[in-house]
């Protein structure tokens, strides 16, 4: 009885509204807390995604239009930046536009505008019997990466936004840096990955291939601190491997671009509901980091609507619609909105 009167204290919420109606969070022992992921999306949510001024319309025009478009692209590739980073958009008029080729954004500041996402606006039809993507923003992956740093912290605990180092001195604030969580034999073997049954020992993790980087920028430098832009998202304990950092240049990385207030269409063989030999993905990034998708309507596409890459950070993808998808049922397929980036946001997306 007295057992059974005795209060039992619980624990505090991890997560819970202040009285002004704010989110507050409670760390654990360890200090680690839920991420504070309010810093995903273009400029990490800082800024409002710009509108760039209109520099050259594509006109519509009977027959392939993608050397139309991409000569488009390239012209305003070639002017120079505004204050804002922008150098222009490209508009394609109402209509549909035949596309059998991909059209490819490479530079800083340009953006793909359309008149229109809806059955009566902009169209960009994709044809040819090939998986090749349609749109890609696309810079050069020429990162060159600097001697990496240990971190001396015997523990870092999710959602820190500060690493202490063996050395700072190759460090500056403004600079670009990359934080590697290894994945060690240990760590492995302590949460079963090492094998997923079945007598298949080659699916199991190995050390090294489950490591985790994440892309970030120094605010500030205090003794041997390094205070960085945006949270980590998982903890770095010395006893799993502790973590690295090192700084980075990366001048092909494009920024500043965007596709939006269009339709994308893929053809496909209209005798096969499950036909798989057309256009794959319809929108990808790589190498760029605050860009957006937006006002977007996909058709018939059997791999992805959009899919954001690896080196992909702080994309913006909203207020887009995957219609229809054309493809078999089964892995990896229909990956509609996906991402393998850092920081990006999808919000208000709709997937059939």
């Amino acid at each position: 009885a007295i057992a059974q009167n005795k209060k039992v204290e619980e624990p505090p919420k991890p997560l819970f509204k202040s009285k002004d109606g704010k989110l507050q969070y409670n760390p654990n022992e360890k200090g680690d807390r839920i991420p504070d992921f309010s810093y995903s999306g273009y400029m990490a949510g800082e800024k409002s995604i710009p509108t760039a001024v209109v520099k050259i319309v594509v006109p519509l025009t009977n027959g392939d239009a993608t050397l139309n478009i991409q000569s488009a692209l390239n012209y305003v590739a070639k002017l120079p930046k505004g204050k804002d980073g922008l150098r222009g958009a490209v508009l394609l008029e109402k209509g549909t536009y035949q596309v059998s080729g991909t059209l490819k954004i490479m530079a800083s500041g340009v953006v793909l505008r359309g008149s229109g996402m809806g059955n009566n606006g902009t169209i960009i039809k994709a044809y040819g019997l090939d998986r090749i993507g349609v749109i890609r923003l696309l810079g050069k992956n020429d990162r060159q990466l600097q001697p990496q740093v240990a971190i001396t912290d015997n523990y870092v605990p999710v959602n820190a936004m500060q690493v202490n180092v063996a050395n700072v001195s190759n460090f500056k604030i403004g600079d670009k840096i990359v934080i590697q969580r290894p994945s060690t034999k240990n760590w492995i073997d302590d949460i079963e990955t090492n094998h997923f049954g079945g007598g298949i020992t080659s699916l199991g993790w190995k050390p090294g291939q489950r490591d985790m980087y994440w892309d970030r920028e120094i605010t500030n430098i205090s003794g041997t601190a390094l205070t960085f832009d945006a949270p980590i998202t998982t903890a770095l304990d010395v006893k799993y491997g502790g973590g690295l950092v090192r700084a980075y240049q990366w001048s092909g990385r494009i920024e500043q671009v965007g596709v939006e207030n269009l339709k994308i269409e893929s053809d496909y063989h209209k005798e096969n509901p499950k036909d798989e030999y057309h256009r794959w993905n319809a929108i990808s990034a790589e190498n760029v980091k605050d860009a957006w998708v937006r006002q977007v309507v996909f058709e018939h596409f059997a791999g992805s609507a959009v899919s954001l890459l690896e080196t992909a950070k702080r994309i913006t993808v909203e207020d887009c619609k995957s219609l229809n998808p054309v493809s078999e049922i089964g892995g990896e397929r229909r990956n509609t909105f996906f991402t393998n980036g850092q920081q990006t946001l999808f919000q208000r997306v709709y997937a059939e």
